[in-house]
């Protein structure tokens, strides 16, 4: 208003100028050149008025267009307004002379408020971090001056308050009224960053404390017979990074004569017992390594173990410098005084005769205090009953290993790993030579190994083994409470498609924010574990019904609805859950999973999005998927297949221009399938490819039909499957069959989920370009339930947008539906997009969607799914009858010369 009125009063003032100066200049001039040349003065005035007028029409054209421009500019401001205005998206315009917009979310993440921004008070070089000031300086003025530029990149900035923050910046160049403006938005990945920094620490320090222990970590999967190991045992066996572990491959690389021990060992393991070992490696060069290993057995209340884990340590420097004390007094004495561990002497009554410095350092005494001492006393009571027969068997010349735990002068524990050995005169044991390794500090390290082996690596939370041991005490504590315990089993749905479409970081991304949404529904003393790549489990102990798991349930499910912003792109995911429970509906843990599971499959394969109690009748469920699968290819074959066809109006003419072809299955042995159900089946099978061309042909086949029957104005709409897309030369089958049916391109609308405008892959996008230089219709369905943003939107160019049913329920009365439906709907027009409205039932709706200007609209109002016969019938009493559009509208529609 401000510029509006400023062109305004310089208008006015050029009028009071032009006047002041015509009246000037017939005081000076006219009337004396009148007299001069006895001509009358309204003649000279009107050659006056004719030379003033183009100047004075210039200058007055100059200044309507430049308010014009002004206006114009502040349209299109305005606009990205109300796109943004309410969004959680934080975006800006900025040109060089500083911010034109900022969106609430901009002024928040920074902290300032958003006057602050304008007027050139507050720059991007007030924001960003110094280092990047000069980056992000050069990096605007070449993007105005249009030169390339990187698509996005990232930085550091601060806010008002100094908390730095990390961002990832999206700008691009676009074109206001002929000026370059910059538009972007900021995306806050400060989480992110510190998290990604933590994890490469916490990465480092397991690193470093295998190499500092010397303990290197393994574990062997029972169930799927999958062994795992460390990186540094890859280097203990000399073999590639990149070799699948194996026992097999161990057993290759041990002594021959080790080998029997070690497939000893195993066979005990998997009975569940705990074993230690010492064997030999026998390198590339010939040489031996030999190595000590500890496993445990991990394993249910009542089953095998489901899993082992151990340590393994190359011991064989120690081992050679024992061995060398055996050979020489002089290298005993070296390795006595020398010696990195602490070495004891004891005689036959377990009295110290000699320690080391290193044992003296370990234990905290002087040798004055120490020496003569009774060994036991320094022993940790615990461990002092075991230390005594351990030392009678050595006394009878058998070496012996042992940790135990030493009490430090000071009173803190040391851990020790003794080796015992004889000291032998002339057959008879003289005395006991002990060598102590302090392992106090590879404990910890074990424990924080085996800390490790029971969280998820990606999310932090409980894995599926520690998931099973919590459920075996919760389910004990069930028992003894005469309680009851439930387990959800939650899968994420529409994982793999984010992982397919746009790579396993935005899934890895998506699943560690599912399960803190996930987290913060359940109540405090519920536990919940990752136990797949998209699969959570929640325990709910010691509840008095299974009413309190269904409401957990609930929780999670609405904890979904809001969706999750990931790099700036909106993902909308939902939760299909199972619940089982105990003592209902088994006893034993592997049962109670199942059946959580057998639930969640039931939900997932019914439209997902919801919970699930388990019933018995569930496995018939199972059979019933298992017979669609084995069968959909045949019925193909058989034509069990048929299509339906629902009408689409145009709501300016209230005559039909479109038919959307839906395919049906009538199933010999289980009657109507619904698609929701086959279609999901199809897709997993790979059969959509066959059933999706099947369906073009039968659709080409009746729109030709009703073309020859005089209606060549009807185009036929059908769906395309993403993998018809991925499958090769899609566009030239297309091609092939319209040529066959000898129809144009323009009549056939191929209908695209939402989900394929956040696809970046080449393939499809060169087939979609290939059918629109076709001349075919491509249309985006049930736009605004996916994850699409307005940038993919303007990226892929598409003909028609369908609004889905969800958005249109209750128009007019609900307003939140009303409002995004109308800004969907002036968006693509903005874009030069035709609206379809889908699932229009009542005339309260279909007013509401035409005074939105929508272009067509389809519904069960206008026509139910229709065979080929009815549909023939349908457009026959169109003709006769004339529109099925209510009068009132019809009305409306008509031109004033009608």
């Amino acid at each position: 208003m401000k510029n509006t009125a400023f062109y305004s009063l310089g208008l006015g003032i050029f009028a009071i100028v032009f006047v002041i100066f015509a009246i000037i200049l017939d005081q000076l001039i006219i009337h004396k050149l009148s007299d001069a040349l006895h001509i009358p003065p309204y003649i000279l005035h009107g050659i006056l008025l004719i030379l003033l007028l183009l100047p004075l029409l210039i200058i007055f054209n100059y200044i309507r267009k430049q308010r014009k421009k002004y206006i114009t500019s502040q349209i299109e401001i305005q606009q990205y307004r109300l796109t943004l205005e309410s969004s959680t998206i934080a975006a800006y315009i900025i040109s060089d002379k500083g911010f034109l917009y900022v969106s609430p979310a901009f002024a928040e993440l920074f902290g300032y408020s958003r006057e602050e921004f304008y007027g050139r008070k507050i720059g991007l070089s007030d924001l960003v971090s110094v280092n990047f000031q000069e980056i992000l300086s050069k990096n605007m003025k070449d993007r105005l001056e249009g030169k390339d530029v990187a698509a996005n990149y990232q930085i550091s900035a601060r806010r008002k308050d100094g908390v730095e923050l990390y961002l990832d910046l999206y700008p691009s160049l676009e074109l206001f009224n002929g000026i370059n403006v910059i538009i972007g938005n900021v995306v806050n990945i400060t989480e992110k960053h510190l998290m990604k920094i933590e994890l490469e620490k916490r990465e480092k320090a397991l690193t470093q404390a295998q190499k500092t222990a010397g303990i290197f970590y393994w574990e062997y999967d029972t169930i799927h017979e999958k062994l795992i190991w460390s990186t540094p045992i890859y280097e203990l066996l000399e073999i590639p990074k990149n070799e699948e572990a194996s026992f097999e491959l161990l057993l290759s690389k041990v002594h021959p004569d080790d080998r029997e021990l070690l497939i000893t060992s195993k066979e005990q393991e998997v009975k569940g017992h705990s074993v230690t070992n010492v064997f030999r490696l026998l390198r590339n060069d010939g040489s031996i390594r030999t190595v000590f290993t500890v496993s445990q057995s991990m394993q249910d209340e009542n089953g095998p173990p489901t899993m082992i884990v151990g340590t393994m340590q190359d011991i064989t420097k120690r081992l050679f410098e024992e061995n060398r004390l055996e050979r020489s007094e002089v290298q005993y004495k070296s390795l006595f005084e020398n010696n990195l561990d602490t070495v004891v002497l004891l005689d036959i009554e377990g009295n110290i005769l000699s320690i080391n410095e290193m044992g003296l350092r370990t234990f905290g005494y002087n040798k004055e205090e120490i020496l003569h001492q009774f060994a036991i006393n320094v022993v940790c009571p615990d461990y002092i009953e075991v230390a005594k027969r351990l030392f009678e068997q050595v006394l009878q010349g058998e070496p012996k290993r042992i940790q135990l735990q030493a009490i430090h002068k000071e009173g803190h524990f040391v851990d020790l790993d003794v080796t015992f050995m004889p000291i032998t005169v002339k057959s008879e044991v003289e005395g006991v030579f002990c060598i102590a390794k302090d392992i106090t500090e590879q404990k910890e390290h074990v424990k924080t190994i085996e800390k490790l082996a029971y969280q998820d690596h990606l999310t932090g939370l409980p894995n599926r083994r520690r998931l099973l041991e919590l459920m075996t005490l919760h389910i004990e504590e069930a028992k003894n409470n005469s309680l009851m315990m439930g387990i959800l089993y939650i899968d994420l749905d529409r994982l793999k498609f984010v992982n397919d479409n746009l790579g396993h970081v935005y899934g890895d991304e998506l699943i560690i924010e599912a399960g803190k949404r996930i987290l913060n529904s359940i109540r405090a003393e519920d536990t919940l574990a990752r136990v797949g790549g998209d699969e959570f489990v929640v325990i709910t102990p010691n509840i008095p019904n299974v009413k309190i798991t269904t409401r957990v349930a609930k929780r999670i499910m609405a904890s979904f609805k809001p969706g999750f912003i990931i790099d700036n792109k909106l993902f909308r995911t939902t939760a299909s859950i199972g619940i089982s429970a105990y003592p209902i509906h088994g006893t034993e843990i592997n049962e109670l999973v199942s059946k959580a599971d057998k639930a969640m499959y039931y939900i997932k394969s019914r439209g997902k999005d919801y919970f699930k109690i388990f019933e018995s009748n569930l496995s018939e469920l199972e059979e019933r998927t298992f017979i669609l699968q084995t069968t959909l290819a045949n019925s193909l074959k058989t034509n069990d297949f048929y299509l339906m066809y629902q009408p689409r109006m145009d709501v300016k003419t209230g005559e039909i221009s479109t038919f959307e072809s839906l395919v049906r299955w009538k199933h010999l042995e289980l009657g109507v399938v619904n698609p929701v159900e086959f279609i999901k089946i199809a897709e997993e099978t790979g059969d959509i490819v066959q059933l999706g061309e099947w369906v073009l042909s039968e659709s080409l086949r009746t729109l030709k039909h009703l073309h020859l029957a005089g209606r060549i104005d009807l185009k036929v709409s059908v769906n395309v499957s993403v993998r018809q897309l991925y499958h090769s030369h899609f566009d030239q089958k297309v091609n092939a069959m319209l040529q066959q049916y000898q129809l144009p391109p323009s009549s056939l609308e191929l209908e695209v989920t939402e989900s394929i405008l956040i696809n970046d892959d080449q393939e499809i996008s060169f087939i979609l370009n290939n059918l629109r230089a076709l001349g075919v219709c491509l249309s985006i369905d049930d736009f605004g339930t996916g994850n699409s943003s307005i940038s993919y939107l303007k990226r892929l160019s598409v003909d028609i947008l369908k609004i889905d049913r969800s958005f249109i329920t209750g128009l007019p009365g609900a307003k939140e539906n009303a409002a995004i439906t109308s800004a969907m709907i002036n968006l693509a027009h903005d874009l030069n997009i035709k609206v379809v409205c889908e699932g229009i039932e009542t005339e309260e709706e279909l007013a509401t969607i035409i005074e939105m200007n929508s272009d067509e609209v389809q519904g069960y109002f206008i026509s139910y799914p229709l065979s080929k016969e009815d549909l023939f019938q349908f457009l026959k009493d169109e003709s006769e009858k004339g529109s099925k559009l209510p009068e009132r509208f019809t009305k409306n529609n008509k031109s004033p010369t009608d």
